[in-house]
């Protein structure tokens, strides 16, 4: 089945810094374009009823998942907290930091298959832009090619307080605060990490090497049962993201065998269960 645009408009609303504009969207597509290695683009003619004038599209040749990854390591603190999906995670979505205000950024696959995936960059809720609050897909009415013009709200929500500096911080006010997180989507911040968190690891070539490497696998030995002895040797390898994705399935977290900061967050805090490793 072809994947339509499934553009589920915005849950959550970041905070305001001001309101954002055309020449907004405009930066934060040209960033994602950078940091992705990916093309400037016209959105599908089946976006056409969708968001607002000021959209745009990046197509990128890397997976949803890479490109999530990828935009995480780079941006860091220009994203808003934690990525989010409603599709089990065919798409993820999150808001990038502008000069004028926070941008609505979303990944999923490219529905006319040019690319893999595809950037979709826009207004969020509140400003031109229209959204559906009852929470309903759009873009999947039937009778105009798979497109919906959702309503746009009867009042312009009032701003959310400024973001915290947890990464995993939901605004207040908005009707996801109400709605239960996934597991382990919200981790707790860590109190036993000897060195703070700077990357993304994972298996590459080269492979990652260093003091954040030796922490990890260091707190990973302590919380393998039966206990083990023995230290980390700094070097991120196949054994190393294995145990990982151990550890991520015992704590109710993807299985990736990569510790972003969620993963961090929850290795290195005082709630971390105790796991035991799978031949």
């Amino acid at each position: 089945m072809k994947f339509l645009p499934v553009l589920i408009t915005l849950l959550l609303t970041p905070p305001a810094l001001a309101a954002p504009g055309g020449r907004d969207v405009d930066t934060a597509a040209t960033r994602a374009a950078q940091v992705l290695d990916g093309v400037l683009r016209n959105c599908p003619a089946s976006f056409s009823a969708v968001g607002t004038a000021q959209k745009k599209c990046v197509g990128v040749s890397s997976s949803v998942e890479q490109a999530r990854v990828r935009l995480g390591s780079v941006l860091g603190g220009e994203l808003y907290g934690v990525w989010r999906s409603r599709d089990e995670q065919r798409s993820v979505y999150n808001w990038v930091k502008t000069p004028g205000g926070y941008v609505y950024l979303r990944l999923q696959p490219d529905p006319e298959g040019r690319a893999q995936t595809l950037a979709y960059l826009d207004l969020p809720p509140g400003s031109t832009a229209q959204s559906d609050t009852s929470g309903t897909p759009v873009g999947t009415a039937q009778g105009n090619g798979g497109a919906q013009t959702t309503p746009a709200p009867k009042s312009t929500p009032k701003p959310a307080p400024k973001p915290t500096p947890k990464p995993a911080a939901t605004p207040s006010g908005s009707p996801a605060a109400q709605t239960p997180a996934p597991q382990g989507a919200s981790a707790p911040q860590p109190t036993l990490a000897p060195v703070p968190f700077t990357r993304t690891l994972g298996v590459q070539s080269p492979r990652l090497n260093g003091a954040d490497v030796r922490a990890v696998q260091n707190r990973l030995i302590s919380l393998l049962r039966p206990r083990r002895e023995g230290q980390g040797d700094g070097w991120y390898g196949p054994v190393t993201a294995k145990t990982v994705q151990d550890f991520q399935t015992a704590n109710g977290l993807p299985a990736t065998g990569r510790v972003n900061r969620i993963t961090w967050n929850v290795l290195f805090s005082e709630g971390a269960k105790a796991f035991q490793a799978r031949d």
